[in-house]
């Protein structure tokens, strides 16, 4: 139960990447904006969220981590409202960052309060599985249900859907997540980043550069290019969102008997068969093309995303789970606000006929690249050991003095 509550938190973070997209043409509209403006209401979020991960990370280590996710809860109820009743584009932008940092303070939080729970490595592997399949569960959710919404209610309702979700979590997170002490390392202590923490770090942010950059594209391909209503296109993303959401806890059980270097290896190669597919759409084409992107990058990110978080966690000393959590997350929605303002500059605006699918080709050979370039990463960097091997890898570590990092109490 005490899991399925911090999976509600992660649940929460990844809603809101994917529910806003399918509400981006009708906002426009609403608010009178532009393709900058609906960028900003993607970035605003995820900028927020990536800047303050490793911060609340580290607080998370100083105060307890039952104290930030009950935090990050309140925040995001509260900026979920404001962005409900946003009446200009800017109060949206800028309710959207304070949502940020409500996420930057849950997706930690939740995942460090997994590392105490689960001492046992491969019991974490499993757990961890559990928990990115949850987030995962959010992106079919989120186009599906946004499409419903925007259809039936208009853009506010996919913000203020939050607020029953996050009133049944707030009880039951104060009764069921148990309080635990802060840490106190010593100040002499030295903190250890070996190759694995380092290699999964940037193959998770390579990961969403490309995954958030690809799912923003298509949700403008498919709405605004081919003029399909918002639940329409939820429907139509599920090639993408749902293996997601199948492989989470899949991936958890084969990292723990295996260790995450092939499932790894694995969903790198489907990715980048994936992205490469963008080169089959045409001008005149339609759905269909989309489809082999779509499940090349959602077979590929499934099997990838439980892996590369396991990978990074299983890297430090448990003590140190808000930090390499704060890491891991920071990474991935640094990078992957990246990945939303470069793939949406390459392909500019959907009505500017070939031009918008000429972009599409470049991006193909772009994340195809970066995808294998992180398949190399990852069997230079990432042990194939199992999670109940040795923790840590050492070769090639970088002691970080403990006065810049250590957070006492």
């Amino acid at each position: 139960m005490v899991l399925a509550v911090l999976c509600v938190g992660i649940f929460l973070v990844q809603l809101d990447v994917t529910v806003v997209n399918v509400a981006l043409p009708s906002l426009r509209l609403d608010l009178h904006t532009s393709l900058a403006g609906q960028q900003w209401v993607v970035s605003a979020y995820m900028i927020a969220l990536a800047g303050l991960l490793l911060l609340c990370g580290a607080v998370g280590d100083r105060i307890g981590h039952r104290k930030v996710v009950l935090a990050g809860l309140s925040v995001f109820g509260l900026a979920s409202l404001a962005c409900g009743v946003a009446p200009s584009i800017e109060t949206l932008v800028a309710a959207r960052a304070v949502q940020g940092i409500g996420a930057a303070l849950l997706l930690p939080g939740t995942l460090a309060v997994i590392t105490d729970l689960y001492a046992d490595r491969a019991a974490r592997a499993r757990a961890v599985g559990i928990w990115a399949g949850a987030g995962a569960l959010a992106l079919p959710s989120g186009p599906i249900l946004g499409g419903l919404l925007v259809n039936a209610f208009g853009w506010r309702a996919v913000f203020l859907i939050n607020l029953p979700l996050i009133a049944a979590a707030i009880p039951l997170a104060v009764r069921l997540v148990p309080p635990r002490p802060p840490s106190r390392p010593s100040t002499r202590s030295r903190l250890v980043l070996n190759r694995a923490f380092v290699g999964s770090n940037v193959i998770a942010g390579l990961m969403n550069l490309v995954g958030l950059g690809t799912i923003l594209v298509m949700t403008l391909y498919l709405q605004e290019r081919l003029g399909h209503s918002a639940l329409r296109a939820g429907l139509e993303l599920l090639p993408l969102f749902a293996p997601l959401a199948v492989l989470g806890p899949v991936t958890g059980r084969i990292t723990a008997r295996v260790g995450p270097r092939l499932p790894m290896t694995a969903g790198l190669l489907l990715g980048a068969a994936g992205s490469a597919s963008l080169l089959l759409v045409r001008p005149a084409g339609g759905f269909a093309a989309v489809v082999p992107v779509e499940l090349g990058l959602g077979l590929g990110m499934g099997l990838l995303t439980a892996a590369v978080v396991s990978a990074a966690i299983a890297s430090l000393p448990p003590d140190r789970a808000g930090f390499a959590s704060g890491v891991n997350n920071t990474a991935r929605q640094a990078v992957g606000a990246v990945g939303i303002a470069l793939y949406g500059g390459v392909v500019g605006s959907p009505a500017t006929g070939p031009g918008f699918v000429h972009g599409l080709h470049q991006l193909a050979w772009i994340g195809a690249g970066l995808w294998l370039f992180a398949a190399l990463l990852t069997w230079l960097t990432i042990r194939s050991a199992r999670p109940d091997g040795p923790e840590h890898d050492r070769t090639q570590a970088v002691e970080v003095p403990a006065a810049g990092l250590d957070q006492r109490g």
